[in-house]
């Protein structure tokens, strides 16, 4: 061994061409040292300058010329990370953590994300005060603010490049291992005063956006959601229940940014630029590269989608990795320089950890360097020992896939097991079994997205041909989940086993002296089927998903079974929550009444009652601006084409309610503000009347609560009067007890928003008594905030009142969603779960 070292320094290229490799972890390493030793700035920075001036010195003798500058490297990276540290600056945010409220100003660093219910952005803060006559203090160093809202883009809320005002108390960061996070907000308040984003990073995010709106807009969920994840790496609310099973299978790195989509677009950017280059000079001298504007161009084109690519995917560790490895592969080539995939890894890390020394500590970027680089190192090998498997019908890629799946999991396993306390054995399997589609789903989703830009008309043919492909991936990695022993749970593990496994691990990598991953040739690759028979095989296939979905429009059946179902939706993993109903009629009009307080459960509902290609409804209304009523059909007029939207409109809008207005401005949504006497037909035997509010509401009176619509849906053979929340408005009450609505009263079935322990007052007992019901629906409220009820005297719970009413009672919050269906001349009632 140290013969071999002093031969490598002695060299006059050491390291046959790894040099970069080996100074770049020396970069590294002084990083962690100096996250295990508390190290001087001060000292670092004069032995650094000792190792230079040194290094003058001895110049000519190459072993210590090479020595010293790896030295430097490990004191650069250790200096680096202490500088950055928050103990070494006394204005680090960090610092100001307390009981006391604070106000702070910074700017928003990137694109909210969407955590459940809210919304968390990282701020780059520059001042700081206590108090609102104290003075304003200089500061550094990032927090986590989180915030409510359900939106990809609010705007009303704070997004990259705002320059906000958060006012508020400092805590620890909400996650304590987020590298470079010192310091947390939780729901503040925030006012934005400005913005100094970069524009063309503020478009980007923008067109983020816009490209997942239209794949919502051309595929039901959850196969939209999954469709974006694929595409742009981006988590919605409505991929969280899948999530789980990615990741017990180890297909995670479909729904994340990876440096293989990076290569699918750079590939395809290279294919379509082809006409660029000459014919006749397709073949060029190293010498001659540098002066093809031809090459040039395209080699740009393929950069500039590449960069725009890694902002799309969310500009994550992961993704800026990627993004680094794509630009130097497609221009090492143009610059007439071999690609190294060791170099290219470690130049992305060196550079990542320059600007964040602490995204050396950030699992994301954990698992994609580790496993790409456990990919190149062990595949092969790997490779090589599952050989015999080729025998089988496509049993290349049967080898390919599963080599490269234990490729990643051999180098990541401990940092999922100390991470996740999972280990997947379903996953070669799994991957087999749906990595193949990840290429095609790329690029039908591409497809989806641009051309849904123009019009979600254009986007219907791939839409088509996707949703399959889509449902299968969804299906194989959600039954792989459930196999028995697909995965095992790691309870006790410390750091040790980690650093154990990885110094066993490092003699073996290093043994196999692999430079490059040695694909197969085309000569020794045995497919199935030969390429030209393949590729009519894949467009045959597509135009049959064309076909039978064209005749499935076609034979549509003309007349449909009469539904009204009272949805029990609420966020995942808690009880039901707000109000969601929806009507179909006979002649197959499509009405949904209120949206509940999630809209990935809502989604959950609403999607299966349309074919794939559905994503039409005639009507939408809303009956409150309440949360737990708007949240869920907000989701719903971004995605679904709506006939009209319907409400009470808002004297004095809220903040929720000015969004729901803007969103319908936006996408010249057909909007009807109804008021009491109103009747809207939805076909010739099916009539929504409004009860209630009147046009101008009393002064001094609750918006929210006393001008919610009251309607009365006639159906053949069913009057179901819907009070919603006006069940506790005592003005909603007495006006509805008037005489004058005596022909109103009668109702087979009352709807109102409550559960066993809402109080009845006296008005709604009379109301009750008059509409004289066969059943009272109760769909379930938001559960973290009470109902606006008044008191009223002589009141009592829906419990107590239970014992006079001699119908039934339904609560949707405990019978699961509640379904009426119209069978021959009468209503059957059923319910699932």
């Amino acid at each position: 061994m140290k013969v071999w070292w002093q031969q490598q320094l002695a060299t006059e290229h050491p390291f046959q061409g790894l040099l970069l490799v080996v100074l770049g972890s020396m970069w590294l390493v002084g990083m962690m040292i100096a996250s295990w030793l508390a190290l001087s700035a001060l000292f670092l920075l004069a032995g650094m300058g000792i190792l230079l001036i040194t290094f003058l010195i001895v110049y000519p003798s190459r072993a210590c010329r090479w020595l010293l500058l790896m030295l430097f490297c490990l004191l650069s990276g250790s200096w680096r990370y202490t500088i950055a540290l928050p103990s070494n600056d006394p204005q680090q945010i960090a610092s100001f953590i307390g009981s006391t409220k604070v106000t702070i100003r910074g700017v928003v660093l990137e694109e909210p994300k969407l955590q459940g219910r809210s919304r968390s952005f990282v701020v780059e803060a520059h001042t700081l005060s206590r108090g609102t006559q104290a003075p304003w203090l200089d500061v550094h160093g990032s927090l986590t603010v989180q915030t409510l809202g359900t939106s990809l883009e609010d705007p009303y809320g704070a997004s990259y490049g705002d320059e906000v005002e958060l006012q508020g108390k400092l805590q620890s960061p909400m996650m304590p291992d987020t590298p470079g996070i010192f310091a947390s907000m939780s729901f503040p308040r925030v006012k934005v005063t400005g913005n100094s984003g970069n524009p063309l990073l503020l478009w980007l995010y923008h067109l983020r956006v816009l490209l997942a709106t239209a794949m919502t807009q051309s595929l039901l969920q959850p196969e939209a959601a999954l469709l974006i994840a694929i595409v742009l790496g981006l988590r919605t609310p409505a991929l969280q229940p899948l999530a789980s099973d990615f990741g017990v299978t180890g297909t995670a790195h479909m729904i994340v940014p990876s440096g293989f989509k990076i290569t699918i677009l750079s590939g395809l950017v290279a294919s379509s630029t082809r006409w660029l280059f000459p014919t006749h000079n397709t073949r060029q001298l190293p010498s001659t590269t540098l002066r093809d504007w031809h090459g040039w161009l395209s080699t740009l084109l393929q950069l500039l989608c590449i960069g725009g690519y890694t902002v799309l995917s969310g500009s994550g560790s992961a993704a800026l990795r990627s993004g680094m490895m794509g630009a130097v592969l497609v221009l090492a080539p143009r610059l007439g320089r071999s690609y190294n995939v060791y170099t290219a890894l470690t130049f992305s890390a060196f550079l990542l950890t320059c600007f964040n020394p602490f995204v050396l500590w950030e699992t994301g970027f954990q698992l994609s360097f580790l496993g790409t680089l456990g990919i190149v190192l062990f595949t092969p090998t790997l490779q090589r020992f599952l050989h015999p498997l080729e025998r089988l019908p496509a049993g290349h890629l049967i080898v390919e896939n599963s080599a490269v799946t234990l490729a990643a999991q051999l180098a990541t396993l401990p940092i999922f097991a100390l991470t996740f306390h999972q280990f997947s054995l379903i996953a070669p399997l799994a991957n087999v079994l749906t990595v193949p589609l990840l290429s095609p789903l790329i690029l039908l989703g591409l497809w989806i997205s641009l051309a849904g830009l123009v019009t979600p008309l254009f986007a219907l043919p791939a839409a088509w041909i996707a949703w399959p492909l889509l449902w299968y991936v969804q299906m194989i990695v959600h039954f792989s989940s459930k196999v028995p022993g697909a995965y095992f749970i790691v309870q006790t593990l410390d750091l040790t086993f980690s650093w154990l496994y990885y110094l066993a691990l490092i003699p073996f990598a290093l043994s196999l002296r692999q430079s490059v991953i040695t694909l197969p040739s085309k000569q020794s690759t045995k497919l199935l089927w030969p390429p030209r028979i393949w590729k009519r095989l894949q467009i045959g296939l597509a135009l049959l998903i064309l076909l039978l979905t064209f005749l499935s429009i076609q034979f549509q059946p003309a007349h449909y079974a009469m539904t009204l179902q009272f949805f029990a939706v609420g966020p995942a993993n808690q009880p039901a929550q707000g109000e969601a109903i929806f009507l179909r009629t006979a002649e197959n009009k499509t009405v949904l009444i209120d949206g509940g307080l999630d809209s990935s459960s809502l989604a959950a509902a609403l999607d299966p009652q349309f074919f794939p290609w559905q994503h039409t409804l005639d009507a939408v209304i809303l009956t409150s601006p309440r949360l737990d009523q708007i949240t869920g059909l907000m989701d719903i007029i971004t995605r679904y084409q709506i006939g009209t939207v319907i409400d009470a409109r808002m004297l004095h809008p809220t903040t929720t309610y000015a969004h729901w207005r803007r969103t319908i401005d936006e996408r010249n949504l057909h909007y009807l503000p109804v008021t009491q006497g109103m009747t809207i037909s939805l076909d010739h035997e099916t009539l929504v009347q409004v009860l209630w509010p009147q046009a101008q509401g009393p002064a001094g009176s609750d918006e929210v609560r006393d001008r919610s619509l009251v309607l009365r849906l006639l159906l053949p053979g069913l009057h179901i009067l819907l009070l919603g929340t006006g069940a506790q408005s005592k003005q909603t009450l007495m006006a509805l007890s008037n005489p004058s609505f005596a022909p109103l009263w009668q109702a087979d079935i009352v709807q109102m928003v409550g559960d066993q322990e809402t109080t009845v007052s006296p008005e709604l007992v009379e109301l009750l008594q008059k509409a004289h019901p066969t059943c009272l629906m109760l769909t379930p409220p938001q559960h973290t905030q009470k109902l606006p009820a008044q008191t009223f005297p002589g009141t009592m719970t829906i419990k107590d009142w239970q014992r006079t009413f001699t119908g039934q009672i339904i609560a949707v919050a405990q019978s699961g969603t509640a379904e009426w269906r119209l069978q021959g001349n009468s209503w059957r009632l059923q319910f699932t779960a």
